[in-house]
């Protein structure tokens, strides 16, 4: 983008944008010389110039005839940058007056693996004291800057890891490898107890943000779940699983639909006595992992 049209986003007219850059490389010019430097008209000229004078752009120098000097460049943009500084902070008081409370709350709908990520990062930096997080470990290598920079700043950061990965800055709850999850790539990610990313990064992407706060605690709930579950069968698996089979398979398999429970069972029984399936089986939740199903 030009110097000029650069200018032009600070609240310079073009013709104004022209007048201080000729003035830089020829200071103390009559606005004869800028119209005929510049090839603007000498009517636009001398106004353009009236409005640069009262907002302290440039300077009158002499009387006569009238000379012209700009403001040095780091003088202006230091005062433009204060002077916008202030705007934003009154609009926002002003807009912030008349916003009507939501109390429903909206929902964002995301469909491209590059903007799942972009918001991933957005929400982690932005959290103020709480991060809980379902992620694989591929995704976590691409989130460990901000994650890390969240820990610095203070924020507490619970995870629920697929795979293996090393996060000394989080409080890690294992779960098997990815090649053993069941349902696909799905992650979860809650921030504050106030927003909340749900995503299947599966070709092709999607996932949802919200606000809307009984979403959001279902959001949390479902990754406490699943922390609950990966802390309670490190300690207990030898009871469980003779309870329910190996990764609980005879539980998960009745609460899967059938192309998913026929999965779970070909990953449990490799090296081991097939399971026999259940023909009935025809509920659709899905089963995002061997401790972390809805």
């Amino acid at each position: 983008m030009s110097t000029v049209e650069e200018m032009k986003h600070l609240g310079f007219t073009g013709a104004e944008a022209q007048i201080y850059i000729f003035l830089l490389q020829h200071p103390l010019s009559t606005g004869y010389e800028i119209s005929k430097g510049t090839g603007l008209p000498r009517a636009n000229t001398y106004q353009a110039l009236e409005t640069l004078t009262a907002k302290e752009r440039v300077i009158a120098v002499s009387a006569d005839p009238v000379r012209y000097a700009p403001v040095p460049p780091a003088r202006l943009l230091k005062r433009i940058e204060e002077e916008t500084t202030q705007r934003c902070q009154s609009l926002e008081q002003q807009l912030t007056a008349l916003e009507r409370p939501d109390n429903v709350g909206h929902f964002w709908e995301l469909n491209e693996y590059s903007r799942i990520e972009a918001r991933l990062r957005e929400l982690i930096a932005s959290a103020r004291q709480r991060i809980a997080a379902s992620l694989w470990a591929e995704d976590l290598d691409r989130l460990t800057d901000v994650l890390q920079q969240a820990r610095d700043r203070g924020c507490t950061i619970i995870l629920n890891l697929f795979g293996e990965a090393s996060a000394d800055y989080a409080m890690i709850y294992q779960h098997e490898g990815p090649e053993k999850v069941v349902g696909g790539h799905v992650i979860a990610l809650a921030i504050d107890f106030e927003e909340a990313l749900v995503a299947s990064l599966d070709a092709p992407a999607s996932g949802v943000v919200t606000q809307n706060r009984t979403m959001v605690r279902v959001v949390e709930k479902f990754i406490r779940d699943e922390a609950y579950l990966a802390a309670i069968y490190e300690r207990l698996s030898p009871e469980l699983e003779a309870t329910f089979g190996p990764h609980m398979v005879n539980l998960r398999r009745s609460l899967l639909p059938a192309q998913d429970a026929e999965h779970l069972v070909a990953i449990t029984t490799m090296g081991s006595q097939p399971i026999n399936l259940p023909s009935n089986l025809h509920t659709s939740t899905r089963d995002a992992s061997h401790l972390g199903e809805e």
